[in-house]
């Protein structure tokens, strides 16, 4: 099974997976450790910003937001990237008016990357 065929056409695939073997010089144990560490991790880190968003509080969506972004960075996923960073910035400006429209997209797109990382051939892609 190719994953890149799982995706609509025309979508890109969330991550890149010779772009994070780089990330990690070539260590596919790395590679596989930090895919671990991110699948255990990453709910967690959404149900936070859910609830920050939630609660109206700023300095928890650019906390979470951050967390979530730096989770994402050795996978090259660039647009689970921008949802997050977006999402970081507006916890910074303290102007989370449009945080509850972006959190279903920013949440897709990470639920996206970790389907992908879950897919049993992912090693094979590297």
């Amino acid at each position: 099974m190719n994953l890149a065929q799982e995706e609509p056409a025309g979508m890109e695939a969330p991550v890149d997976f010779p772009a994070a073997l780089g990330w990690v010089d070539g260590d596919h144990a790395l590679l596989t450790e930090l895919v671990g560490i991110f699948l255990e991790d990453c709910p967690r880190r959404l149900r936070e910003i859910e609830e920050a968003v939630r609660e109206g509080n700023a300095i928890g969506v650019r906390q979470a937001a951050h967390r979530l972004k730096g989770m994402v960075a050795c996978f090259a996923t660039r647009s689970a990237q921008g949802f997050a960073d977006e999402m970081e910035h507006l916890g910074k400006a303290g102007d989370l008016s449009k945080a509850s429209d972006l959190l279903p997209t920013l949440l897709l797109e990470f639920a996206r990357v970790m389907h992908h990382l879950k897919a049993a051939d992912w090693q094979e892609q590297n």
